[in-house]
């Protein structure tokens, strides 16, 4: 399974992208391939994918400390309005850091350049954090607990 939750092995879903092999054909496609370009610390492509604005306030180095800090363990996408030139994705994605499980919820604005998808910006949605015992349901959704799955 991919990590961004399709039933796909990683190199046929969004390795493809990741890889830059072919460019995401919409925006929800780029949105799990940076879902799981987190997962894979694939700093370039994150980069590569963001436009001049969303990079200018996601410095490289932030993305490279937050991506290597943050063992992400699920992604949810909650809406999609598809456009030519403009899209907008709403998900949550799932991570734990020092064992406590965090959530970012936002609905990202997505624009088309020279006929490749970039993410632009989004607005944030408060999202409680949960600290995790080991005895828990792992938050990857496995059926293990968290001790035996993701705990760090």
């Amino acid at each position: 399974m991919c990590h961004c939750g399709l039933p796909q092995p990683f190199a046929d879903c969004c390795g493809r992208f990741v890889s830059r092999a072919i460019d995401a054909p919409d925006a929800q496609s780029l949105m799990r391939s940076r879902y799981s370009a987190f997962c894979e610390q694939a700093i370039d492509y994150l980069c590569f994918t963001c436009s001049e604005k969303a990079l200018e306030q996601n410095p490289r180095d932030e993305v490279a400390e937050f991506a290597q800090a943050a063992r992400f363990v699920r992604l949810q996408i909650m809406d999609y309005e598809p456009g030519d030139a403009l899209a907008y994705v709403e998900f949550k994605a799932f991570y734990i850091i020092a064992d406590t499980l965090h959530c970012i919820h936002e609905r990202s604005q997505f624009i088309q350049r020279h006929h490749q998808w970039k993410y632009d910006s989004g607005r944030l949605f408060e999202a409680a954090d949960v600290k995790l015992k080991r005895n828990d349901p792992c938050p990857c959704l496995s059926g293990n607990k968290f001790k035996k799955c993701c705990m760090s």
